[in-house]
């Protein structure tokens, strides 16, 4: 029960960008460790846990996500090389995407990276603009334009902090109404 934070928390890392694969396990394993937390608090005390940790897998996982790039993300002078769009669902305006080269093809080995718009690919971006390029050495997380790591936003840290106290109150409290 005292490791179900971190479990959550691994699990919400998982489900971010890394493919379907990935993210369906993420989701699975989080949904699998909220329901034993469930089973043990006993009823009302464990769907508040499921409540709470669905919550906190909400907003540890982009906070960790951005705390990665931040302090070990590899910050690299890149062109934009071509620019373009696709269509989204959800919203009337298109999406935007970019493909970016490292200028320093000794260490990139002349890769480009496919940056999306909720990434940094902005409107303002137009073919052969020099930018910053971050990505994740070990090629985990989705390359971002430096612009936008910024590192972990106070709000993100507290709502995730608030929500982790949240689970463990009920957490406490359930396994507390189990033994009386």
């Amino acid at each position: 029960m005292i490791a179900t934070p971190a479990a959550i928390a691994g699990c919400s890392w998982l489900a971010q960008k890394q493919g379907t694969l990935v993210l369906l396990l993420g989701s699975l394993l989080g949904m699998l460790i909220m329901v034993i937390a469930w089973t043990m608090c006993g009823a009302g005390p464990g769907a508040l846990v499921a409540v709470s940790g669905f919550a906190f897998m909400l907003f540890v996982g982009p906070a960790l996500d951005d705390y990665v790039l931040d302090q070990r993300g590899l910050r690299q002078d890149a062109v934009v090389v071509d620019t373009g769009t696709y269509h989204t669902k959800h919203t009337r305006a298109d999406g935007r995407t970019c493909t970016v080269v490292p200028l320093d093809t000794a260490k990139a080995a002349s890769r480009s990276y496919d940056v999306d718009g909720t990434d940094g690919c902005g409107e303002g971006l137009k073919t052969g603009q020099r930018v910053t390029l971050v990505t994740d050495p070990r090629d985990w997380l989705a390359p971002r334009m430096g612009t936008d790591v910024t590192g972990v936003s106070p709000s993100q840290v507290w709502i995730s902090s608030g929500l982790l106290v949240l689970m463990e109150a009920f957490i406490l409290y359930g396994r507390l109404r189990r033994r009386a």
